[in-house]
């Protein structure tokens, strides 16, 4: 467990996941559907292949997708603007619809299984926080995610990119939860695996940032912006104890 100099005071009544490298395996969800979408649109040209993948953040050595990158930490409109230009067949319109439904139809694998995740969020809705997720990826998809998870009946939202008037980074999706809770800024804590994340506890002005490395970031690339970097998720109730939050 890493930490920063957070300076904490005061009591966390409220916390925001991210969904993708924290709940869910980033890798062994992601990575087929992003290079089955890149085989469909590209049609069977190997130079627009591998640019479509480039753009996203692909590299295949390790595989895997790059801290920060479109397919990382971006949303579907982001991808859209990524691809594009090099794909006039298909309108924007076309390409989102694309994308989306190709999210919809994911099969999420759960970091650290789907029982284990449960008793976590059990254990924490036991002990009185209001939870709730915050990711750039389809609300409908991420919904459908925390139902295969059966972790939806603990959560107070689930907020995607389209939920909000300005995703992650910005704070949108942290208000949104003090909005639904009655909570404040002061009383939340952001999980996440990425800098977004991290940037969007800072913009809300939330009471902790604290980054997980079982995503796409670095203990380097999150420590900077960082209250608290953990090993995994599974970390965080010790944190809380730890800091009798």
């Amino acid at each position: 467990m890493a930490q920063n100099k957070a300076g904490f005071e005061g009591t966390i009544k409220g916390i925001v996941f991210d969904k993708d490298g924290v709940l869910v395996d980033f890798e062994k969800t992601w990575i087929n559907v992003l290079v089955e979408m890149a085989r469909v649109l590209s049609a069977g040209d190997p130079a627009l292949n591998k640019s479509l993948l480039n753009l996203a953040g692909y590299v295949k050595e390790p595989e895997g997708f790059l801290s920060g990158s479109v397919w990382a930490a971006g949303t579907t409109t982001d991808l859209v603007e990524a691809w594009g230009p090099l794909l006039e067949n298909r309108s924007d319109g076309q390409l989102l619809e694309f994308i989306n439904v190709s999210c919809l139809d994911v099969e999420p694998v759960a970091l650290h299984g789907v029982e284990v995740l449960q008793d976590l969020f059990l254990a924490l809705k036991a002990a009185g926080f209001k939870l709730g997720i915050a990711t750039n990826d389809l609300v409908d998809a991420a919904v459908k995610t925390m139902e295969v998870f059966g972790l939806d009946t603990h959560l107070s939202l689930v907020c995607g990119y389209d939920s909000v008037e300005n995703p992650k980074p910005a704070a949108d999706p942290v208000i949104a939860f003090c909005q639904v809770t009655g909570l404040e800024p002061k009383d939340i804590l952001v999980i996440g695996d990425n800098v977004h994340d991290l940037e969007m506890a800072h913009n809300a002005k939330a009471r902790l940032a604290v980054g997980v490395l079982t995503g796409n970031s670095s203990l380097e690339e999150l420590a900077p912006h960082a209250d608290y970097v953990l090993e995994s998720v599974l970390d965080l109730p010790k944190l809380l104890q730890q800091e009798n939050i």
